[in-house]
């Protein structure tokens, strides 16, 4: 039997390679921004650590110069800003100069609360001082607090080339993982391809075991694992074949005397009522050809045996079937020839009807057609049933596949394989309330050609 992909597998457009690369980039991208996240905030740290320390250096000097007697409210200082302001403040908190005219305004003052502190140990502050974001350092000294003020602004610059700067580097992190991701996953996943590919190759005639040299790992646990599954596989086959023949050969005994008894039956019973007797007698016959046909099978064998006439498809196949099944329609005129084994043909379609009328429920369900388009007599078997699902249609003509409606699951088996060897073709298309088996089968002037 074909192994078949489960239902539940969900097919992917991407492979797992690609996948387990993405999922590496994934995982870098994760990891850089999470990096560009904490340098990003290290060095606003430093940068503001950088700029307190600085005017706080500041205001101890300036403050320092003031106790000396030597410093004035417009002297000059250069911090990492290129420049600080200068206030002066009484104990008290008012502010009495700056180095700037702006900064001696009322509105420009740091609150004196802050101020009244920094006159007992030095401090710094942040806020808004005359409408602009100030870092402001405050320092005492004999006769009150000098505060030392600095604009922080051109940080942002700075972070936002940096910003930029991790961003890009991230964005190439990001393609370099994806490409040495990709590389070591197809690396890795060597062995695995290797392995599903010499799994694909196996059939119902090789089930050998896979050879595998490399270590116990999950790539060798994996392989041997799928070989004690082939080795259960081959031992589930041989047993199926030994009762398929078994039963095969049992068979055979009882319904070699049954036709006996029939035909000596029907050369006994009057011609009035000899048609019961014919139609079992044809039963009969189509029994002996399928317990040959599991024979077969149970050897491996095709159906092959056909014994070449001139058959006329609508006249010798389809009504003959038609009339073992009462209410099944025949839509079929004579003269449609092939060259074929009748009774090979009668019993694919036979095997057609019966898995329909079994679809159906009734043979008043199902029809028979016929048509010639071109070089090939078309026959088609269709039923009203309720429809083969989606997933079980690529199924349906292996062997011992059972749908839904039962049976041996060889009917249609045997169906394809006599058509197959006919130089046919048989093929079934399904939806709810509609199920259509066409069967093509060159003409014997197509036969004549080839």
């Amino acid at each position: 039997m074909e192994a078949r992909r489960p239902a539940l597998v969900r097919a992917s457009r991407v492979s797992l390679t690609w996948r387990v690369a993405l999922m590496s980039a994934l995982a870098v991208a994760a990891l850089g921004g999470l990096t560009m996240l904490v340098a990003y905030q290290v060095v606003r740290a430093g940068l503001y650590a950088e700029l307190r320390r600085a005017i706080k250096q500041d205001a101890a000097t300036v403050a320092a110069l003031y106790s000396q007697g030597e410093g004035s409210a417009a002297s000059g200082l250069s911090g990492p800003t290129g420049g600080v302001v200068l206030q002066i403040y009484d104990p008290s908190g008012r502010l009495l100069a700056a180095s700037q005219p702006e900064f001696e305004r009322a509105q420009a003052a740091l609150p004196p609360s802050d101020v009244v502190g920094a006159a007992l140990v030095p401090t710094t502050w942040n806020g808004l001082v005359a409408g602009r974001q100030m870092e402001a350092a405050l320092a005492p000294f004999e006769l009150g607090v000098v505060a030392v003020l600095t604009d922080p602004s051109y940080i942002g610059p700075v972070l936002a080339d940096l910003s930029r700067t991790l961003l890009v580097a991230a964005l190439l992190l990001v393609g370099l993982s994806l490409v040495v991701g990709y590389a070591v996953a197809a690396a890795a996943l060597r062995p695995i391809a290797r392995l599903a590919r010499l799994a694909a190759l196996r059939g119902p005639d090789d089930l050998e075991p896979i050879a595998y040299e490399g270590p116990l790992d999950e790539v060798g646990r994996l392989t041997f694992a799928l070989n004690g599954l082939l080795e259960r596989l081959r031992e589930a086959l041989a047993a199926q074949r030994v009762f398929l023949a078994e039963t095969s050969h049992e068979l055979r005994t009882p319904l070699t005397s049954l036709r006996g008894f029939l035909d000596r039956a029907v050369r006994r019973t009057p011609p009035a009522h000899r048609d019961d007797l014919l139609d079992a007698q044809r039963v009969a016959g189509t029994m002996t050809r399928l317990v040959e046909d599991l024979l077969q099978l149970s050897r491996g064998q095709l159906v092959v045996d056909q014994a070449l006439h001139l058959v006329d498809v609508g006249l010798d196949v389809l009504r003959p079937v038609a009339d073992e099944f009462p209410g099944v329609r025949v839509e079929a005129d004579g003269g449609v020839l092939i060259l074929g084994d009748p009774q090979r043909l009668n019993q694919a379609v036979r095997n057609l009807t019966a898995n329909a009328v079994r679809a159906a429920g009734r043979p008043g369900g199902v029809t028979l057609r016929l048509a010639q388009r071109g070089q090939e007599a078309l026959v088609t078997v269709e039923d009203d049933g309720p429809g083969i699902p989606q997933e079980t249609l690529p199924h349906i003509f292996e062997k011992f596949y059972k749908g839904a409606g039962g049976g041996s699951g060889l009917g249609l088996a045997i169906a394809r394989q006599i058509v197959e060897h006919h130089h046919g073709a048989l093929t079934v298309r399904s939806r709810p309330g509609e199920t259509v088996f066409e069967m093509r089968l060159p003409l014997i002037e197509a036969v004549d050609e080839g």
